[in-house]
């Protein structure tokens, strides 16, 4: 997984590439890390270049909706395509992530 993060005005945007698995889960937290020192309103997680996501990847999705609830930031998910959207939808976290 590699990511970067774009803010603008409190907007944040955090652009994947690569798989999200459980090898990631550290880099994963340091993304949430980096992302509440922002002060952001929104961010949005832009998926269209994420390849696969397996179960662990899923888990740090909802810990990531859990950390922009408490911290008070709305978290988008965009761009899941094939295998990605596909788990999303079964898993229903399309539903607790707005598109």
């Amino acid at each position: 997984m590699d990511y970067r993060i774009n803010n603008q005005g409190g907007k944040a945007q955090v652009v994947f590439s690569g798989d999200i698995t459980f090898s990631e889960n550290v880099s994963f937290r340091q993304l949430l890390k980096d992302i509440s020192e922002q002060n952001v309103d929104s961010c949005e997680f832009d998926l269209s270049a994420v390849d696969m996501v397996d179960s662990a990847g899923l888990g740090m999705f909802l810990i990531a909706r859990e950390q922009a609830d408490t911290a008070g930031w709305r978290l988008s998910v965009i761009g899941a395509q094939g295998h990605v959207a596909s788990m999303l939808k079964l898993t229903k976290l399309s539903d607790l992530l707005d598109g």
